[in-house]
């Protein structure tokens, strides 16, 4: 297996589309689609298109986890779902066709994952012993003697590198393991290290390393600029392309796909960050998740310059 993602929050969303959404009215939607969401469930996905093989793994249960389940057979998308008693997160989006596709996004209460749940999903990794192992999004539930689980992970497959997406109290305690990468935003970067919150990205760099085992980081600040320093091979800065946003949702997660699929295929830095995010732009060019030509048109293809 190339890739097994780890998803803490799963969610089951509808999408509607109307022609005008206002407040204290009844629409009638024009149209209406369900999908599978949840970061790991949308890397595994676009690493399928990039031809690699993944298994999306996520908690659920009952009858919206077995809705979800037969959704992702349906399509050929291998998946796992670990035993979640109160079933799936919901969520709503609200697509307004008149206003240039403008999206209003409404997310379902967290719901808690259980440590018998985790260690099941550890376990089963373990045995799995994939090439890489994305550990995506918020963990509900999260205590942090969980962490055990993944230390007994890392002794036993030295060959599966794992890498965090994810943010809140399991970020905090992830990056005190030797992971090989973490992909992490500026807002959440700034909780980690608070008393330099308004530091220049490059400036963080040695206090990441002074602070953390993590081997590689990827610091992305929304549409704006990319920080990626790699152990051993420099830091480089990289600029995505200017485009016309047609739906941004989900393009982090193309990004990680895009740079894992990369990985594997054991490119150089520079061409590394090029294809994360020039299939990143790309995606936020379409309409869907991951909906995005491939080969790549080059108008998508970012500036990168290395900066040490």
């Amino acid at each position: 297996m190339d890739v097994v993602t780890l998803t803490g929050n799963l969610l089951a969303e509808w999408t509607f589309d109307v022609d005008d959404l206002q407040n204290g009215r009844t629409h009638r939607a024009n149209a209406m689609s369900f999908q599978v969401g949840g970061k790991g469930f949308n890397v595994a996905r676009v690493l399928k298109r990039l031809g690699r093989r993944a298994e999306a793994l996520g908690f659920a249960g009952g009858q919206m986890g077995e809705m979800c389940s037969q959704w992702l057979s349906d399509r050929a998308e291998e998946h796992r779902f670990f035993p979640l008693e109160e079933g799936v997160r919901p969520g709503l989006v609200i697509r307004e066709e008149n206003i240039s596709s403008a999206e209003t996004t409404f997310l379902g209460k967290d719901l808690q994952v259980t440590a018998e749940a985790w260690q099941a999903a550890c376990e089963y990794i373990a045995q799995a012993g994939p090439t890489w192992l994305a550990i995506t999004g918020s963990i509900p539930g999260w205590q942090s003697n969980w962490i055990e689980a993944l230390n007994s992970l890392i002794h036993r497959c030295p060959d599966t590198s794992i890498c965090a997406d994810t943010y809140g109290p399991a970020l905090s305690d992830l990056v005190r393991l030797p992971l090989s990468l973490v992909k992490i935003n500026r807002t959440e970067l700034s909780k980690l290290l608070p008393e330099s919150a308004e530091a220049p990205a490059r400036d963080l760099v040695a206090k990441l390393r002074s602070y953390s085992p993590v081997q590689n980081w990827i610091i992305t600040d929304g549409p704006g600029s990319v920080l990626a320093d790699f152990s051993n091979q420099g830091t480089y800065e990289l600029i995505p392309a200017v485009i016309e946003e047609v739906s941004p949702t989900g393009s982090g997660d193309t990004f990680l796909a895009a740079l894992l699929d990369a990985w594997i295929r054991g490119l150089n830095p520079e061409i590394i960050l090029c294809h994360a995010a020039s299939c990143a732009t790309a995606s936020a060019a379409s309409p869907g998740i991951g909906d995005f030509p491939i080969p790549v048109p080059d108008c998508y293809l970012p500036t990168v310059r290395k900066v040490n």
